[in-house]
């Protein structure tokens, strides 16, 4: 009996010292989390006497939908961003677009389905479709324009953002002074065409037997659903450019420091990018740029990586080749891949002001 209650002493000894330590070390870990918090808050505040910083809802179509208004000079070109993902909101990695305060008052929108606006909505989160979220991005430009006094707005889509983008250009074109698409998805069945041949071809090279039986087992796409998308992806995610393995790496840094939501907020966030990919799957299963073509009364710009995989920019090339508008661009990265406007910031900066300097030219 001694035995027995000294053995369970030391069982709860063991196990309080262990709770300790797991007390200790989350309050370790949060005491990091606000002291990063702190020092990203410091490097992001704009001091400039004419500058705005503004991080607020607003109210579209029923909903309130978030929305973050940053530049060092409130008078200087407004840029819309239109985030990727289709459900990743950057408002939390504010620190990415610290260049583009300087010259531009830079817009972000954390669009329905995604980031704040997903996290206000809780349980009542809306029906959204492509023309709807188009809708609510007019609802944001209009906005814009009744605020700031700067010109005509240039609107960037990322990603999924470009799809949006052009579907906004289409709609109301006297709203924008030019659209600039990067990372441009234009067909997301010829993409994962050159997405399978891309793996393969990796695995082949590693001489990856078990990858490429995998491969040969699935076949290769039309892959028509999320769900035999994201099984071919559990092989091509590995082999992306390291470039962007690296951005993917650093996005997720940021998430866990920053100073615009609560731990909270960053489960919400996360939850969120698997809702609206869910939701927006069929849409994106539907677009094909190449077959829709198109005529643009708008300057239309793309800035692409020359090692972009996930959204190829032979595809990009393609668009660009048939499509019409007062001007057009195809700006070639080389070696950067997918996220060339966070890991390449100058050089996205010099192609899009000298896409800028080009509609001045024309007019």
């Amino acid at each position: 009996m001694r035995t027995d209650n000294r053995i369970m002493k030391i069982v709860r000894r063991i196990s309080l010292a262990l709770v300790a330590i797991l007390v200790l070390a989350v309050a370790g870990a949060l005491s990091y989390r606000a002291w990063w918090q702190h020092r990203i808050a410091n490097a992001l505040r704009i001091t400039s006497p004419n500058g705005i910083d503004e991080a607020k809802f607003i109210r579209i179509d029923g909903t309130d939908q978030w929305i973050t208004i940053r530049g060092e000079n409130k008078a200087n070109p407004i840029i819309l961003f239109l985030h990727g993902g289709p459900s990743e909101a950057n408002s939390p990695f504010a620190s990415l677009y610290r260049p583009f305060e300087k010259d531009y008052v830079f817009v972000q929108w954390d669009q329905p389905g995604a980031g704040k606006t997903y996290i206000k909505a809780g349980r009542h989160q809306p029906k959204f479709t492509l023309e709807s979220m188009a809708a609510d991005g007019i609802a944001v430009v209009e906005y814009l324009h009744s605020e700031l006094p700067g010109p005509k707005i240039i609107l960037i889509g990322q990603d999924w953002g470009g799809l949006l983008g052009l579907q906004m250009i289409r709609q109301r074109p006297d709203l924008f002074a030019a659209f600039v698409g990067t990372g441009q998805i234009v067909s997301l069945f010829a993409q994962q065409e050159k997405q399978f041949e891309y793996t393969r071809s990796r695995a082949a090279a590693r001489h990856d037997e078990k990858v490429l039986a995998s491969l040969s087992q699935m076949g290769p796409p039309p892959y028509r659903s999320l769900e035999d998308y994201r099984r071919f992806g559990e092989y091509f995610e590995p082999v992306k450019p390291q470039e962007d393995l690296a951005c993917e790496g650093r996005l997720t840094d940021l998430l866990a420091v920053t100073p615009s939501l609560s731990i909270t907020d960053v489960y919400y966030w996360i939850k969120a990018l698997r809702s609206g990919e869910e939701l927006l799957n069929p849409t994106l299963m539907r677009e094909d740029l190449l077959k829709t073509g198109g005529v643009f009364s708008v300057p239309i710009f793309f800035i692409q990586g020359g090692d972009d995989v996930i959204t190829p920019t032979s595809l990009v090339a393609e668009y660009v080749s048939e499509i019409q508008a007062p001007v057009k661009n195809l700006t070639i990265v080389p070696g950067a891949a997918h996220f060339v406007m966070w890991m390449r910031p100058a050089e996205f900066l010099g192609s899009l002001r000298e896409d800028m300097r080009s509609t001045t030219a024309e007019h």
